[in-house]
Protein backbone atom coordinates (compact mmCIF):
# COMPACT_ATOMS: atom_id res chain seq x y z
CA UNK A 1 0.00 0.00 0.00
CA UNK A 2 1.39 3.29 -0.54
CA UNK A 3 2.36 5.76 1.67
CA UNK A 4 0.11 9.10 1.55
CA UNK A 5 1.92 11.79 1.54
CA UNK A 6 -1.17 14.43 1.13
CA UNK A 7 -3.93 13.94 2.77
CA UNK A 8 -7.33 15.66 2.25
CA UNK A 9 -10.94 15.25 1.29
CA UNK A 10 -12.31 18.07 -1.27
CA UNK A 11 -16.74 18.06 -1.52
CA UNK A 12 -17.26 19.33 -4.86
CA UNK A 13 -21.13 18.09 -4.66
CA UNK A 14 -21.47 20.01 -0.76
CA UNK A 15 -23.44 17.26 0.13
CA UNK A 16 -21.11 15.22 2.44
CA UNK A 17 -21.29 15.35 6.18
CA UNK A 18 -18.75 12.81 6.90
CA UNK A 19 -16.31 10.62 5.33
CA UNK A 20 -13.27 8.55 5.58
CA UNK A 21 -9.83 8.78 4.36
CA UNK A 22 -8.66 5.61 3.11
CA UNK A 23 -12.53 4.50 2.65
CA UNK A 24 -11.69 0.97 4.10
CA UNK A 25 -9.12 -0.45 6.46
CA UNK A 26 -6.28 2.02 7.78
CA UNK A 27 -3.88 4.04 5.27
CA UNK A 28 -0.23 4.34 5.81
CA UNK A 29 1.31 7.78 6.82
CA UNK A 30 4.28 9.08 7.56
CA UNK A 31 5.85 12.17 9.74
CA UNK A 32 6.22 15.12 7.44
CA UNK A 33 3.17 14.47 4.97
CA UNK A 34 1.03 17.46 4.71
CA UNK A 35 -2.63 17.52 5.95
CA UNK A 36 -5.02 19.97 4.34
CA UNK A 37 -8.19 20.77 6.35
CA UNK A 38 -10.80 22.68 3.69
CA UNK A 39 -13.03 25.70 5.42
CA UNK A 40 -15.98 24.07 7.23
CA UNK A 41 -14.15 20.92 8.07
CA UNK A 42 -12.95 19.00 10.76
CA UNK A 43 -10.02 16.50 10.60
CA UNK A 44 -9.82 13.74 13.24
CA UNK A 45 -7.39 10.75 13.45
CA UNK A 46 -8.69 7.31 14.09
CA UNK A 47 -7.06 4.15 14.95
CA UNK A 48 -8.78 0.92 16.63
CA UNK A 49 -12.24 2.88 16.68
CA UNK A 50 -10.68 5.43 18.82
CA UNK A 51 -10.57 9.39 18.03
CA UNK A 52 -7.32 10.68 18.83
CA UNK A 53 -5.60 13.92 17.78
CA UNK A 54 -7.88 16.44 15.38
CA UNK A 55 -7.07 19.47 12.95
CA UNK A 56 -8.83 22.46 12.56
CA UNK A 57 -9.08 24.12 9.23
CA UNK A 58 -5.81 24.47 7.22
CA UNK A 59 -2.82 23.23 5.77
CA UNK A 60 -0.82 21.20 8.59
CA UNK A 61 2.36 19.28 8.43
CA UNK A 62 2.54 15.65 10.71
CA UNK A 63 4.67 15.56 13.37
CA UNK A 64 5.07 13.91 16.53
CA UNK A 65 3.91 17.52 18.03
CA UNK A 66 0.70 17.64 16.65
CA UNK A 67 -0.09 13.79 16.67
CA UNK A 68 0.32 13.42 20.25
CA UNK A 69 -2.40 10.96 21.42
CA UNK A 70 -1.31 9.12 18.43
CA UNK A 71 2.08 9.01 19.11
CA UNK A 72 0.87 7.67 22.50
CA UNK A 73 -1.03 4.55 21.14
CA UNK A 74 1.80 3.69 18.31
CA UNK A 75 4.61 4.45 20.19
CA UNK A 76 5.68 6.85 17.85
CA UNK A 77 9.29 8.13 17.98
CA UNK A 78 10.70 11.25 16.24
CA UNK A 79 11.48 10.54 12.59
CA UNK A 80 9.98 7.16 12.74
CA UNK A 81 7.44 6.00 10.02
CA UNK A 82 5.35 5.33 8.55
CA UNK A 83 2.19 4.53 10.74
CA UNK A 84 -0.91 3.23 10.35
CA UNK A 85 -4.04 5.24 10.57
CA UNK A 86 -7.65 6.52 9.11
CA UNK A 87 -8.86 10.36 9.04
CA UNK A 88 -12.19 11.44 9.25
CA UNK A 89 -13.05 14.40 7.85
CA UNK A 90 -16.34 16.45 9.40
CA UNK A 91 -18.15 19.03 7.92
CA UNK A 92 -18.89 21.95 10.02
CA UNK A 93 -21.27 23.94 7.54
CA UNK A 94 -25.27 24.01 7.76
CA UNK A 95 -26.97 20.67 5.52
CA UNK A 96 -30.30 22.32 4.88
CA UNK A 97 -33.67 20.63 3.13
CA UNK A 98 -32.56 16.67 4.69
CA UNK A 99 -35.79 14.65 3.91
CA UNK A 100 -37.14 11.86 6.31
CA UNK A 101 -40.56 10.07 6.23
CA UNK A 102 -42.22 7.10 7.40
CA UNK A 103 -40.29 4.25 5.75
CA UNK A 104 -43.50 2.25 6.56
CA UNK A 105 -46.67 3.21 7.67
CA UNK A 106 -47.70 4.33 11.45
CA UNK A 107 -50.25 2.40 13.25
CA UNK A 108 -52.53 5.13 14.99
CA UNK A 109 -55.16 4.25 17.73
CA UNK A 110 -57.96 6.55 16.24
CA UNK A 111 -60.92 7.79 18.39
CA UNK A 112 -63.70 7.81 15.05
CA UNK A 113 -62.13 5.55 12.74
CA UNK A 114 -60.10 2.63 15.31
CA UNK A 115 -56.69 1.70 14.22
CA UNK A 116 -55.73 4.15 11.20
CA UNK A 117 -51.97 3.76 9.57
CA UNK A 118 -50.78 6.80 8.69
CA UNK A 119 -47.48 8.69 6.64
CA UNK A 120 -45.78 11.15 7.44
CA UNK A 121 -42.62 13.05 5.59
CA UNK A 122 -40.63 16.54 5.74
CA UNK A 123 -37.48 18.08 6.27
CA UNK A 124 -34.42 18.93 8.68
CA UNK A 125 -31.76 20.99 8.41
CA UNK A 126 -28.32 20.41 10.72
CA UNK A 127 -25.29 20.77 11.79
CA UNK A 128 -22.31 18.93 13.46
CA UNK A 129 -21.65 21.95 16.23
CA UNK A 130 -19.60 19.89 18.47
CA UNK A 131 -17.38 17.94 15.90
CA UNK A 132 -15.24 15.79 18.85
CA UNK A 133 -18.27 15.27 20.49
CA UNK A 134 -20.06 13.62 17.03
CA UNK A 135 -16.83 12.04 16.47
CA UNK A 136 -17.04 9.87 19.92
CA UNK A 137 -20.49 9.61 20.50
CA UNK A 138 -21.53 8.30 16.70
CA UNK A 139 -18.36 7.78 14.54
CA UNK A 140 -16.46 6.07 17.35
CA UNK A 141 -18.86 3.85 19.23
CA UNK A 142 -21.55 3.80 16.60
CA UNK A 143 -20.02 3.02 13.66
CA UNK A 144 -21.91 5.49 11.07
CA UNK A 145 -18.76 6.49 9.10
CA UNK A 146 -20.50 7.61 5.83
CA UNK A 147 -23.17 10.69 5.53
CA UNK A 148 -25.66 7.77 3.99
CA UNK A 149 -24.99 6.18 7.01
CA UNK A 150 -26.08 9.18 9.43
CA UNK A 151 -29.24 10.34 7.44
CA UNK A 152 -30.44 6.71 8.21
CA UNK A 153 -29.93 7.00 11.48
CA UNK A 154 -31.40 11.01 11.88
CA UNK A 155 -34.06 9.64 10.43
CA UNK A 156 -34.90 6.97 12.20
CA UNK A 157 -34.86 9.38 15.87
CA UNK A 158 -36.76 11.66 13.98
CA UNK A 159 -39.61 9.03 13.13
CA UNK A 160 -39.21 7.64 16.24
CA UNK A 161 -40.08 10.79 18.22
CA UNK A 162 -42.52 11.86 15.81
CA UNK A 163 -44.86 8.64 16.81
CA UNK A 164 -44.43 9.41 20.40
CA UNK A 165 -45.78 13.17 20.15
CA UNK A 166 -48.64 12.18 17.21
CA UNK A 167 -49.83 9.42 20.19
CA UNK A 168 -49.61 11.38 22.80
CA UNK A 169 -51.50 15.24 21.38
CA UNK A 170 -53.94 13.59 19.25
CA UNK A 171 -56.87 11.53 19.50
CA UNK A 172 -58.49 11.33 16.31
CA UNK A 173 -57.26 12.25 12.20
CA UNK A 174 -60.08 14.62 12.65
CA UNK A 175 -58.39 16.91 15.36
CA UNK A 176 -55.42 16.93 12.60
CA UNK A 177 -55.70 20.46 11.14
CA UNK A 178 -55.76 22.34 15.01
CA UNK A 179 -52.55 20.30 16.27
CA UNK A 180 -50.43 19.99 12.86
CA UNK A 181 -47.93 23.26 14.39
CA UNK A 182 -48.42 21.63 18.16
CA UNK A 183 -47.78 18.47 16.64
CA UNK A 184 -44.77 19.56 14.58
CA UNK A 185 -43.46 21.87 17.28
CA UNK A 186 -43.61 18.86 19.57
CA UNK A 187 -41.02 16.39 17.38
CA UNK A 188 -39.01 19.52 16.79
CA UNK A 189 -38.28 19.89 20.64
CA UNK A 190 -37.76 16.10 20.80
CA UNK A 191 -35.84 15.80 18.49
CA UNK A 192 -33.31 18.86 19.07
CA UNK A 193 -32.36 17.13 22.47
CA UNK A 194 -32.46 13.84 20.72
CA UNK A 195 -29.08 15.17 18.33
CA UNK A 196 -27.92 17.66 20.83
CA UNK A 197 -26.12 14.55 22.81
CA UNK A 198 -24.42 13.49 19.42
CA UNK A 199 -22.87 16.89 19.14
CA UNK A 200 -25.45 17.73 16.45
CA UNK A 201 -27.75 21.02 16.28
CA UNK A 202 -30.97 21.03 14.66
CA UNK A 203 -31.43 24.33 12.90
CA UNK A 204 -34.95 22.91 11.56
CA UNK A 205 -37.12 20.24 11.19
CA UNK A 206 -40.31 20.69 9.08
CA UNK A 207 -43.89 18.14 9.17
CA UNK A 208 -44.60 18.90 4.94
CA UNK A 209 -47.57 16.20 5.03
CA UNK A 210 -49.35 13.23 7.31
CA UNK A 211 -51.76 11.46 5.26
CA UNK A 212 -54.15 8.63 5.74
CA UNK A 213 -54.64 5.61 3.13
CA UNK A 214 -57.19 6.14 0.53
CA UNK A 215 -60.01 4.28 1.83
CA UNK A 216 -59.89 6.11 5.51
CA UNK A 217 -59.69 9.59 3.20
CA UNK A 218 -62.81 8.38 0.92
CA UNK A 219 -64.27 7.73 4.65
CA UNK A 220 -63.40 11.11 5.66
CA UNK A 221 -64.91 12.28 2.57
CA UNK A 222 -68.31 10.38 2.70
CA UNK A 223 -68.64 11.13 6.06
CA UNK A 224 -68.29 15.28 5.53
CA UNK A 225 -70.82 14.92 2.38
CA UNK A 226 -73.49 13.05 4.22
CA UNK A 227 -72.84 16.23 6.95
CA UNK A 228 -73.62 18.89 3.83
CA UNK A 229 -76.25 17.02 2.76
CA UNK A 230 -77.87 17.25 5.85
CA UNK A 231 -77.36 20.62 6.20
CA UNK A 232 -79.06 21.62 2.89
CA UNK A 233 -81.87 19.45 3.56
CA UNK A 234 -81.79 21.60 7.52
CA UNK A 235 -81.95 24.60 5.15
CA UNK A 236 -84.16 23.33 3.16
CA UNK A 237 -86.67 22.26 5.58
CA UNK A 238 -86.54 25.57 7.94
CA UNK A 239 -87.20 27.95 4.62
CA UNK A 240 -89.90 25.94 3.74
CA UNK A 241 -91.33 26.05 6.68
CA UNK A 242 -91.07 30.06 7.02
CA UNK A 243 -92.80 30.35 3.74
CA UNK A 244 -95.81 27.92 5.07
CA UNK A 245 -96.30 30.34 8.41
CA UNK A 246 -95.96 33.68 6.21
CA UNK A 247 -98.61 32.13 3.81
CA UNK A 248 -101.25 31.46 6.56
CA UNK A 249 -99.69 34.90 8.66
CA UNK A 250 -99.67 37.04 5.73
CA UNK A 251 -98.40 40.34 8.59
CA UNK A 252 -94.94 37.86 8.75
CA UNK A 253 -94.20 37.75 5.12
CA UNK A 254 -91.23 40.65 5.99
CA UNK A 255 -89.58 38.18 8.90
CA UNK A 256 -89.71 34.47 6.56
CA UNK A 257 -88.19 36.59 3.69
CA UNK A 258 -85.71 37.79 6.02
CA UNK A 259 -85.20 34.07 7.36
CA UNK A 260 -85.00 32.65 3.77
CA UNK A 261 -81.74 35.17 3.06
CA UNK A 262 -80.07 34.34 6.88
CA UNK A 263 -80.19 30.42 5.51
CA UNK A 264 -78.24 31.15 2.19
CA UNK A 265 -80.77 30.90 0.20
CA UNK A 266 -79.97 32.96 -3.61
CA UNK A 267 -80.82 36.51 -3.85
CA UNK A 268 -82.84 35.85 -6.96
CA UNK A 269 -85.07 33.35 -5.05
CA UNK A 270 -85.12 35.29 -1.82
CA UNK A 271 -86.55 37.94 -3.82
CA UNK A 272 -88.85 35.65 -5.62
CA UNK A 273 -89.77 34.71 -2.06
CA UNK A 274 -90.61 38.76 -0.82
CA UNK A 275 -92.62 39.49 -3.98
CA UNK A 276 -94.63 36.14 -3.55
CA UNK A 277 -95.64 36.85 0.05
CA UNK A 278 -95.88 40.32 -0.91
CA UNK A 279 -98.19 39.47 -3.73
CA UNK A 280 -100.33 37.38 -0.67
CA UNK A 281 -99.89 39.64 1.71
CA UNK A 282 -102.36 42.20 -0.74
CA UNK A 283 -104.88 38.86 -1.50
CA UNK A 284 -105.44 37.23 2.00
CA UNK A 285 -108.88 37.49 3.05
CA UNK A 286 -109.33 39.79 6.11
CA UNK A 287 -108.99 38.34 9.25
CA UNK A 288 -111.63 37.87 11.95
CA UNK A 289 -109.56 41.05 14.47
CA UNK A 290 -110.86 42.72 10.90
CA UNK A 291 -114.28 42.04 10.14
CA UNK A 292 -115.25 45.55 9.52
CA UNK A 293 -112.31 46.55 7.23
CA UNK A 294 -112.34 46.77 3.74
CA UNK A 295 -112.61 44.09 1.18
CA UNK A 296 -109.46 43.01 -0.55
CA UNK A 297 -109.86 44.50 -4.15
CA UNK A 298 -110.40 42.94 -7.49
CA UNK A 299 -107.55 41.50 -9.24
CA UNK A 300 -107.32 41.25 -13.64
CA UNK A 301 -106.51 38.66 -15.45
CA UNK A 302 -102.91 39.10 -16.30
CA UNK A 303 -102.26 40.08 -12.27
CA UNK A 304 -103.79 36.33 -11.29
CA UNK A 305 -101.97 34.37 -13.86
CA UNK A 306 -98.65 36.20 -12.41
CA UNK A 307 -99.08 35.59 -8.97
CA UNK A 308 -100.08 31.84 -9.23
CA UNK A 309 -96.79 31.59 -11.47
CA UNK A 310 -94.80 33.29 -8.41
CA UNK A 311 -96.52 30.48 -5.81
CA UNK A 312 -96.21 27.53 -8.54
CA UNK A 313 -92.25 28.61 -8.32
CA UNK A 314 -92.60 28.58 -4.41
CA UNK A 315 -93.87 25.09 -4.56
CA UNK A 316 -91.69 23.69 -7.30
CA UNK A 317 -88.60 24.56 -5.13
CA UNK A 318 -90.73 22.83 -2.25
CA UNK A 319 -90.86 25.77 -0.32
CA UNK A 320 -94.62 25.56 0.18
CA UNK A 321 -96.55 22.34 0.09
CA UNK A 322 -98.99 21.76 -2.38
CA UNK A 323 -102.05 21.96 0.14
CA UNK A 324 -100.55 25.60 1.29
CA UNK A 325 -100.61 26.24 -3.15
CA UNK A 326 -103.78 24.98 -3.26
CA UNK A 327 -105.09 27.04 -0.35
CA UNK A 328 -103.26 30.63 -1.73
CA UNK A 329 -104.79 29.24 -5.31
CA UNK A 330 -108.38 29.16 -4.31
CA UNK A 331 -107.89 33.03 -2.46
CA UNK A 332 -106.68 34.48 -5.43
CA UNK A 333 -109.21 32.72 -7.32
CA UNK A 334 -112.29 34.62 -5.14
CA UNK A 335 -110.45 37.80 -5.96
CA UNK A 336 -111.13 37.68 -9.79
Amino acid sequence: MAILDLIEFIDNSGEIIVTREPQEGSGEFRMGSQLIVQENQVAVFFKDGRALDGFLPGRHKLTTENLPLLGKVIGLVFGRSPFRSYVYFVATKTFPNLGWGTPTPVLFRDADFRMVTLRAHGAYSIRIHQPRQFIHTLVGTKGVETTCGLEDFLRAIIVSRFNEVLGGSMKSILDLPVLYNQIAQGTKDAVRQDFGQYGIQLVDLLINAITVPPEVQEMINRATGIAAQDTDKYRAIAASDAMRDAARNPGAAGTAAGAGVGFGIGLGLSQQMTNALQNQTAAAPPSRSSQNAVPAARISPEELKSRLQNLKALKDEGLISDSDFEEQKHRLLSQL
